[in-house]
């Protein structure tokens, strides 16, 4: 039975809802075994005779796939210069994807429709408003959860949202017939394997950590489509993508490559765990 490791941060093991068992049942079903590890508890080593690492003095090297479920280069790179080692996901997309800015420069490159975006960390509120609009969006770039975005309406609010994350923040338009609802895609490889339509009746934000309602949903074809090409952009294998609405298309609002799965599970039978350790039995 092939071995692999799911590096977390510790945090995650105090969580009463963390999937830990739930992985370990899905990899056994796919002929898997797996470790948990936490990256607090790594230790890499490079000595002249070679390189080695641990986990709480476990020895991890003998493995066939890892899945980072953290953004730690350090840890990643070490996996992806051993041979015969499956990483999911690397850290060059994990590394995009973890910056707002960098995943809109990639995106827009790649000709995917995406809300206008600006970097002027110490811009003032006239610039901006005359360039986005008097409703807008600051945001944290490396935010996840919903957590640090802010809805700009005046100059006062505009003041006490950039105070807060200058100069981590980029400026957003605000897609109003997008408020309080966005699709999450996850997709895997080059397929769509679970979606959820996230909405909100008392907020402009439809995150579910932000107290966001979802429900399963049914993607047309140019949703599935969009998902795919925006993965795909970043380079990622493995993510959830966030998708806004907007006239009879969509925009990609976000990609993130250590997108949690626990909605599309509550919201219908299918398991993303499933369906990721059936993908990397293919690929070792």
């Amino acid at each position: 039975m092939k071995k692999g490791v799911f590096v977390y941060p510790r945090y995650t093991a105090m969580r009463k809802d963390n999937a830990f068992g739930w992985l370990k049942e899905e990899a056994a079903l796919c002929g898997l075994s797996l470790e948990i590890c936490f990256e607090e508890d790594c230790r890499v080593e490079y000595r002249p005779e070679g390189s080695s690492i641990s986990f709480a003095g476990v020895p991890m090297d003998d493995v066939s796939f890892v899945v980072m479920r953290t953004y730690n280069d350090r840890i990643s790179m070490f996996y992806e210069q051993k041979p015969g080692v499956f990483v999911i996901n690397e850290s060059h997309p994990m590394r995009v994807c973890r910056d707002k800015l960098l995943t809109h420069q990639v995106l827009t490159a790649a000709g995917l429709p995406t809300p206008y975006t600006m970097y002027a960390p110490y811009a003032g509120y006239e610039e901006v408003s005359t360039a986005l609009g008097e409703r807008f969006l600051v945001k944290q770039i490396n935010g996840s959860k919903g957590e640090n975005i802010f809805m700009v309406n005046d100059l006062q609010s505009f003041e006490e949202a950039a105070g807060k994350l200058r100069p981590d923040c980029i400026f957003q338009k605000f897609i109003e017939e997008s408020s309080g609802r966005d699709i999450r895609v996850w997709v895997l490889g080059d397929e769509c394997v679970g979606s959820v339509l996230r909405y909100s009746e008392t907020s402009f934000l439809s995150n579910y950590s932000q107290g966001g309602s979802f429900k399963a949903v049914e993607l047309d074809d140019k949703a599935r489509e969009l998902a795919v090409k925006a993965v795909q952009a970043v380079g990622l294998r493995f993510a959830g993508v966030d998708l806004l609405f907007s006239g009879d298309s969509y925009s990609v609002c976000e990609v993130n490559g250590n997108a949690g799965f626990r909605t599309i599970s509550k919201a219908s039978d299918i398991s993303i765990p499933h369906q990721l350790f059936a993908y990397i039995s293919k690929m070792i």
